[in-house]
Formats: structure tokens, C-alpha cells, sequence
């Protein structure tokens, strides 16, 4: 007889209290695995709700750092047509505009017509349209300025309209207000308009004086628009003339534009609220906390924008909490956390901080974001709780059917049951493979497979946490913060990744072993890109940094030891080009070595002409056997320039499938070799963007600019 029969015979023989009792055990028992089952599902949902949320903010982060460089960029562009236009003569039919003449409507531009977006309100608190023109830029004079004397100036720059409207057509949604004045009194604005106060100076307003003050770019707090009232954030950069400061130009932001690309996800949004925030320094009114540069709450499908002129500290219930995060997102760490919101759970999730920049922060409560979470857990407790009640009910009706049952169910819901729980617990384990097979044709087949598809999820997620991890370290370590100070030499050097890490490296060594004045300078090119590319690029940096002083200007033995490293760690897969030389203040001398890096372009003086610096062996990790010479010393004269550059500048590709090449590198060059190292960077940099258009970055683009004082 067969086990199943035997205990159905056992059953049937019992007594109706003893089968009772044991049911009420059971049901005991299957509620208490459910609850079980539900906090573990809880657990994993809410897990993924935090690195959604990480993600988001992480996201937003990067598209607030692309806005600040485009407005940064901006600036500095009509910054450099103001000083072009006030070394020329002014244009033979000069068009200039006064704020007062379109306020009294006297003189006005053409396309002068209400606008929505300078929209203001009056003193009665009533909405107003401002009128303005794309067309032209409006003129202001301080009081107690000759409108003669400085005639000349404005017929100038009575040409800015068309830098002003091409910024505005690339950055619509950021650039508010563009403007510029000069020290002499005068203030022009864009789009023209009026409604300046009575005895109005630009140059008493904190936009002009504190990047006169800085001697560069300055980002200034929330301050209320001088027209409008509207809460605006700007940036402002002086403009030199005859190497002196003679004005400044700047471009408004407005606050209402920040948190446009930040859209929470469905069901997130009651109740949460968006901080775009800065950490104050010594000199700040609150020193060591978070300033609110702007705000935005989400109030279900509609969104409200708070705008405080001035700035707010960022006020939590646990202070201390608030402190460790902000001290995290300056090590450069995003992350979620949680914290106490006005007495209620929240998740704070945080960007990572470049030093002195601000940095998102996103509350969301967590009843929000847990509520699939307790969706899910009481589904789970629901539905076994309704198979126990129909449970009872058969066993109260009929004994026999009870036992049938209970003998049956017992095979096909626990087993299920206590299969979920065995890889529950090998997945809170860290086994992402974990799975079971479950074919009931119900809600616990259903619940499998959601199981199922959880692991991988988490499994892909732990993978990227430590790749990004990885990657963000290599970025921040490996290549120089700041270009370094050599007499007689104005060097800048930078690198920009196609991906979030690069194959790319440069470095500048101080070799200090070999005396004062000489330094040591990198440029390098890993095959391929990501970690992997990055990781050899660290390994190569560590290895040429360990050894650049002890081997000093014998750059041939240096680069013997490298390639012998990298062959043995590497193997056949990588290898990488490098181009290392030593520079001599004193001398005004460069030694170099090179990998199989293209060659470096060297402009000469007087003449003009561009000679390439050439090669001296094979790229490194190739051949173990590989040995490498030495060049120079190379003699550099005031004004020549040498570039160090990787294939990304010159393989660069437009729509048409056509490469920037080095022969426009070499023009950019010549036209750009009286200008600093930081302008020729800027200017080779900005002309491949050009000339990719809407091609995408394919490689990644290093250069090093060298010029001689």
C-alpha cells in the first residue's frame, strides 16, 4: 500500500478535533510564510526603487553640469565678440536703441511685440507682458555719461545682435537675458527692451562687479531680475581690452528653467520636491551648509515652482544626517538616503559634487515610493489568505474532503511555498541565479516568475554599481586637476570621453629628482574604451610616474621598462600608444620619447612653418622585445607652440563621413598661435564640434598645448 493511501486512511480515522486543530496549525503556519515571503519581496522592491532613484538624480546631475558649461561657454562667447568688436572700427550705418526711447516709444526696433516668457508683474499685482526684440539690442547710459563720448563705443558693438541671437538659438531655454557694459557706463541688453529703473548703473550690480572682483567667470546667488522681478541665476565674465578689464558680459538664467529635464516617475510625485543647491564656504552666511539656489515641488500631475529671491539654508530634522550627506556629495559620492522630511520618512537621493559647483537633491516621501512594495505584500498576504479561508470552509463541510485536501494542497501550495522561501534566502544570500519552477496555473506561478525575473535585475545592478564605481574613480584620479605653472611655458591639456571612462590619458610629472624647472608630459591612447581601456590606462600612468624620475632624460631605457610591464600584464588583447617628453625651463629644451603616438605638431617662429616631431618606436605592450630611442633636445623659441593630440581630434567624422583631418588642424593652428594655451585648446576642441555637427563623439579627443613665453 502506498504512503499517500496509508495517510489517508490515517486521516480519515481521526478524530474531527484533533483534524481541526491541526488545520488551525496550518493556517498559522501558511500566514507566517506569507508574511515572510512578503517583507522579502518588500526588501528587493524597495532596493530597486533606490537605484532608480540614484539613477534619476545621477542623470540630472550630468544634464545640470552640461547646462552650466553651455551657459559658461556662452558667456565667454560674447565676452570674446565684445573685445573683437571694440579693437575695430565701428560699421559705417551703426543701429543703436536706448531703453528710454522704446519706453517712451519714440524710437523702437523692429520686431518689438509682447512677450510671455519677460512676462512681469506690476506694482497693483496684476500680469504684465514686457515688450521686446530679437532683432536688436537695447542701450543703457549710467547717470552722469556723455552720450557723445561714448557714441563710438556703441556704434562698436552695435553689431552683437548676431552673436546674441545665435547663443539664443542654440540655448533657447537658458539664455533669459543677454547683456554686457562697459566701464565708461554703457549697458546694452538682448532681446532690447526697457523698463530700467531711474538711474540704473550695470556697474554698481553685483553681476559686475564680482567678476571684475574675481578676474573670471562668476556664478552669482538668486537675485531678482532688474525689469521683471522674476528670480534669475546668472553667470558673468569681464571683458578685456589692451589686456585690461573693460567691461563684463553675462547671461540670466531663469530658475523656473533648472528642473525642466527632471520628471519623476508616475506615483512619485505628491508630495515630493526637487533642491538645486550649492555648499557655502567660509566667507558664506552660513558656513558648512547647503544653500537653495532654486526649488521646484511636485503637487501631483500640475507642478508648482517655489522661487525665493535671496538664498535659503537647506533645513532638515536630523541635521547631522543632512551634515554626512553633504560631505558625501562633495567627495564626489551620489547616493540615496534615508532621512526625515518635516516629521515624515523620506528618501533624499544626491548628486555627486565637482568642488564649488552645486549639486541636485530630490525628496521623495517614502510612502511613495514603498507603495508597490505594500501593494505587493498585500497581494501576497490577500491571496493566502483567501486560499486558507476556502481551506476551512471544505474542512468544516466535509471531513473526507477536508483530508483530500489537505493531503493534495499540501503537495502543490506548499511545496511552491517552501521553494520561494529556499531561493529567497539564496538570493538575500547574493545568489542572483537563484530560480524555481512552479506550474500551478495561479497567483503562486505568477509570483515564480516575477521571483525570476527579480535576480538578473539585482544581478545587473550590482554589476553596474561597481562598474560606474570604478569608472568615476579612474576619472577622478587619473588625469590633472589643473595645468601645471612653468616658467616661461603657458601649457593646458584636457581630455573629453566619448563614453563615461576613456582609453585616453595625459599627465604632467614634476620631476622634482632632476632639479627645478623641468616637467615631465604625457599624452597616451589605449585601444578600445570603458573600463578596461581605463584600467591599462591607470596601470601605464602608475607605471611612468613610479619610474619617470629615477630614469630622468633617459627616455629610451624609461620606455623600454614600460612596454616589458605592459607586455607581461596585458597580454595580446591591448596595447597603447604613448608620446612622454621632458621639458627644460631653464633651457627652453624638450626631450621626448614616442610609442607609436602621432607624431606632435611643432610651430616654429619666425617662419610659420609646422613641423611634426617623429616617433622613435612601436606602440607599447606589443612586443616584448621592442627598444626605444630618444629625440631632441628640441631648442623652443618665444611664440612657437607645440600639440600633443590623440586621433580623436584628427579621425573625427561629420554627417558626410568625412574626416577633420590634420591639414585643418594645422591651419587652426597657424591662425590660433598667438593666442594662450587655454584659447588654442578651446579653439581645436570647438572647431571639431563644429565640424562633427550632429555626429555623436566616436573617440575619444586629448590635447596638450605647449607654448612658449
Amino acid at each position: 500500500m502506498k504512503i499517500r493511501k496509508k495517510l489517508m486512511i490515517l486521516l480519515l480515522g481521526i478524530a474531527l478535533v484533533p483534524l481541526v486543530a491541526a488545520s488551525v496549525l496550518d493556517r498559522v503556519a501558511t500566514r507566517k510564510l506569507g508574511h515572510h515571503l512578503a517583507g522579502q519581496t518588500r526588501e528587493i522592491l524597495t532596493e530597486q526603487a533606490q537605484y532608480r532613484l540614484r539613477r534619476l538624480v545621477h542623470d540630472f546631475g550630468r544634464i545640470l553640469r552640461r547646462d552650466q558649461l553651455l551657459l559658461e561657454s556662452a558667456v565667454r562667447i560674447q565676452a570674446q565678440a565684445i573685445e573683437l568688436r571694440l579693437g575695430r572700427p565701428a560699421p559705417p550705418s551703426p543701429r543703436v536703441f536706448l531703453a528710454a526711447d522704446i519706453d517712451a516709444n519714440t524710437r523702437v526696433p523692429e520686431g518689438l511685440a509682447p512677450s510671455a516668457r519677460h512676462a512681469y508683474y506690476d506694482s497693483a499685482g496684476k500680469r504684465r507682458l514686457m515688450p521686446v526684440s530679437y532683432e536688436a539690442q537695447a542701450y543703457v547710459l549710467a547717470p552722469g555719461v556723455n552720450a557723445t563720448a561714448v557714441a563710438e563705443d556703441m556704434a562698436r558693438l552695435s553689431t552683437m545682435p548676431e552673436i546674441y541671437r545665435e547663443i539664443h538659438r542654440k540655448i533657447p531655454r537658458l539664455a533669459h537675458w543677454q547683456y554686457a557694459a562697459l566701464a565708461s557706463g554703457v549697458h546694452m541688453s538682448y532681446p532690447a527692451h526697457g523698463g530700467y529703473p531711474e538711474g540704473y548703473d550695470p556697474r554698481e550690480r553685483p553681476w559686475y562687479r564680482l567678476a571684475v572682483a574675481r578676474g573670471g567667470m562668476a556664478w552669482l546667488p538668486p537675485l531678482g531680475d532688474i525689469t521683471t522681478r522674476k528670480v534669475m541665476l546668472g553667470v558673468s565674465m569681464p571683458v578685456r581690452h589692451d589686456g585690461k578689464v573693460v567691461g563684463v558680459a553675462a547671461v540670466d538664467v531663469p530658475t523656473d528653467s533648472i528642473f525642466q529635464d527632471l520628471e519623476l516617475p508616475a506615483g512619485w510625485a505628491e508630495g515630493s520636491s526637487a533642491l538645486f543647491v550649492y555648499p557655502s564656504g567660509e566667507g558664506d552666511a552660513v558656513p558648512g551648509s547647503l544653500a537653495i539656489l532654486s526649488s521646484r515641488r511636485y503637487t501631483g500631475p500640475a507642478t508648482t515652482l517655489a522661487e525665493v529671491p535671496g538664498l535659503q539654508v537647506l533645513q532638515a530634522d536630523d541635521p547631522e544626517a543632512l551634515a554626512a550627506l553633504r560631505l558625501d556629495a562633495l567627495a564626489g559620492r551620489s547616493g540615496v538616503r534615508q532621512m526625515s522630511c518635516n516629521g515624515q520618512p523620506a528618501l533624499w537621493a544626491y548628486g555627486a559634487a565637482a568642488v564649488g559647483d552645486p549639486f541636485p537633491i530630490v525628496i521623495v516621501p517614502e510612502a511613495l515610493v514603498l507603495a508597490q512594495a505594500l501593494k505587493a505584500e498585500n497581494y501576497v498576504l490577500a491571496t493566502t489568505i483567501q486560499g486558507l479561508q476556502i481551506t476551512g470552509v471544505i474542512l468544516l463541510a466535509v471531513v473526507g474532503g477536508v483530508v483530500a485536501a489537505a493531503y493534495f494542497s499540501s503537495h502543490s501550495v506548499t511545496r511552491p511555498v517552501n521553494d520561494l522561501a529556499d531561493a529567497a534566502k539564496e538570493l538575500g544570500g547574493g545568489n542572483y541565479d537563484a530560480r524555481v519552477e512552479i506550474r500551478t496555473g495561479d497567483e503562486l506561478q505568477a509570483l515564480g516568475e516575477t521571483f525570476n525575473d527579480i535576480g538578473p535585475k539585482l544581478g545587473e545592478r550590482e554589476q553596474m554599481k561597481r562598474s560606474l564605481q570604478l569608472a568615476m574613480e579612474i576619472q577622478q584620479h587619473l588625469l590633472p586637476a589643473r595645468p601645471p605653472v612653468l616658467e616661461g611655458f603657458d601649457i593646458a591639456g584636457r581630455s573629453l570621453y566619448c563614453d563615461e571612462t576613456g582609453g585616453d590619458y595625459y599627465d604632467f610629472i614634476e620631476l622634482v629628482e632632476l632639479g627645478r624647472g623641468k616637467l615631465g608630459i604625457a599624452v597616451g591612447d589605449v585601444t578600445g574604451h570603458g573600463i578596461a581601456a581605463a584600467l591599462l590606462m591607470a596601470s601605464a600612468r602608475a607605471l611612468l610616474r613610479s619610474h619617470a624620475g629615477r630614469h630622468g632624460v633617459e627616455l629610451g631605457a624609461l620606455f623600454n621598462e614600460l612596454n616589458r610591464h605592459l607586455v607581461r600584464d596585458t597580454g595580446d588583447e591591448r596595447f597603447m600608444t604613448l608620446f612622454y617628453g621632458v621639458l627644460d625651463a631653464r633651457e627652453r629644451a624638450l626631450w621626448w620619447t614616442s610609442g607609436g603616438h602621432d607624431p606632435p605638431l611643432w610651430l616654429r617662429r619666425p617662419t610659420g612653418i609646422i613641423e611634426e616631431l617623429p616617433n622613435t618606436g612601436i606602440p607599447l605592450g606589443v612586443i616584448d622585445e621592442a627598444t626605444y630611442g630618444q629625440a631632441g633636445p628640441l631648442t623652443l623659441s618665444p611664440g612657437e607652440v607645440v600639440l600633443i593630440g590623440t586621433d580623436g581630434i584628427w579621425e573625427a567624422r561629420n554627417a558626410r563621413k568625412e574626416m577633420f583631418g590634420k591639414p585643418r588642424l594645422r591651419e587652426l593652428l597657424s591662425a590660433s598661435a598667438d593666442r594662450p594655451a587655454e584659447e588654442i585648446h578651446a579653439a581645436v576642441v570647438e572647431a571639431v564640434r563644429r565640424f562633427r555637427g550632429t555626429q555623436p563623439q566616436e573617440d575619444d579627443i586629448t590635447l596638450v598645448v605647449i607654448k612658449v613665453l
